[in-house]
């Protein structure tokens, strides 16, 4: 019985829009890279200064 309520219920989703298209991060993805690794080593650096101390 309980199903069947479920079932009686249910809605089906009208169409949606259609999705915008993906943004490219590839040709960026140098300089991201490159900013990754100074974060990093600004990171270590300034844990490695703390632990020193």
């Amino acid at each position: 019985m309980s199903l069947y309520s479920f079932v009686g219920f249910a809605q089906v989703d009208p169409p949606a829009d259609d999705d915008p298209p993906a943004a490219p991060i590839n040709s960026q993805l140098i300089w991201l890279s490159i900013a990754g690794i100074l974060f990093a080593l600004y990171a270590f650096n300034n844990k490695y200064q703390k632990i020193k101390k």
